[in-house]
């Protein structure tokens, strides 16, 4: 081929190739792209309803440990009273023991377990009241510690 005839074919050849390749007209593709639009806009809010449920479930998550900070700070900010005994002490830190074991507890078993635990402990301060091992003041002050904690 000369290079004459290569100039005239070679830009047949590219416009035919163009036209092959683009063979929709700006109307059909706004149309084909308005028939999309729909699906586009769904998968897009669903996105968006995925994010913000993750958003809140964090922000939610944030909230109960920041929760769980402050209680565990404000118990062990609480002054211990003044105990008589070794009875009345072991008594005392089963109580706070269990105070901060139901502070930070996940699940509703684990809260009825510890509650079950807490009126053993109020039980057992009761029995040892009565028995003579632990003073009356002993017994309020492991009950005032008590009721205290679980407002």
């Amino acid at each position: 081929m000369k290079k004459r005839e290569l100039c005239f074919i070679l830009p047949i050849v590219i416009a035919s190739f163009v036209c092959a390749c683009s063979n929709q007209s700006p109307q059909e593709k706004a149309a084909d792209r308005m028939e999309k639009a729909p699906n586009k806009v769904m998968e897009a809010s669903e996105d968006a309803l995925a994010t913000s449920e993750n958003a809140t479930a964090k922000n939610t998550d944030a909230i109960i440990y920041s929760n769980l900070a402050a209680a565990n700070e404000v118990i062990s900010k609480m002054p211990a009273p003044q105990l008589s005994n070794n009875e009345a002490k072991s008594l005392y830190a089963k109580l706070g023991k269990a105070v901060v074991d139901h502070i930070n507890l996940k699940t509703a078993k684990e809260v009825r377990d510890e509650e079950n635990a807490m009126k053993e402990i109020e039980k057992e301060s009761k029995g040892k009241r009565q028995a003579g091992k632990i003073t009356q003041t002993d017994y309020d002050n492991i009950l005032n510690i008590q009721r205290t904690a679980m407002l």
